[in-house]
């Protein structure tokens, strides 16, 4: 008689005996965590003086940039994505700030809650700063 255990999720070697992991189990759950998302064309690093009040969210740190403008952008149906840009549509550079951060590494991120309204947002820059403000909604009681 024989005995053969199974192991649904054991390693397996592929043809050319390379040692395969199993395959990832997709995160489901996980678009309502981080649905919607501002991202400051700064450091993670860098101090952003954030305000909250019952109306608004309040968003301001150190920029030179000319004129820009808020972008929300919808990465996926219910996952939204705040980014500044230029008027011209080119990335906002900041002094002091590394090249590969137009790859989205090191930038400033905030998780906004759910009763914000991204497509909403107003960016302004002057005066050397960065000042960015995103709505709440008026029906939810935050």
């Amino acid at each position: 008689m024989f005995a053969k255990t199974l192991k649904p999720f054991a390693e397996k070697r592929s043809q050319r005996g390379v040692v395969s992991s199993p395959p990832t189990k997709k995160l489901l759950r996980l678009p309502h965590v981080f649905s919607k998302i501002l991202e400051l064309p700064c450091s993670s690093s860098d101090d952003v003086f954030v305000e909250e009040t019952p109306h608004f969210f309040r968003f301001v740190a150190s920029c030179n940039a000319g004129g820009v403008r808020a972008l929300a952008i919808e990465i996926l149906p219910g996952i939204t994505k705040i980014v500044i840009k230029r008027m011209d549509g080119s990335d906002v550079a900041v002094a002091g700030q590394r090249q590969y951060s137009s790859l989205g590494v090191g930038l400033w991120r905030f998780r906004l809650p759910p009763g914000t309204q991204p497509e909403m947002v107003t960016a302004v820059c002057s005066g050397g700063k960065l000042v960015v403000t995103v709505p709440k909604n008026k029906n939810r009681g935050n």
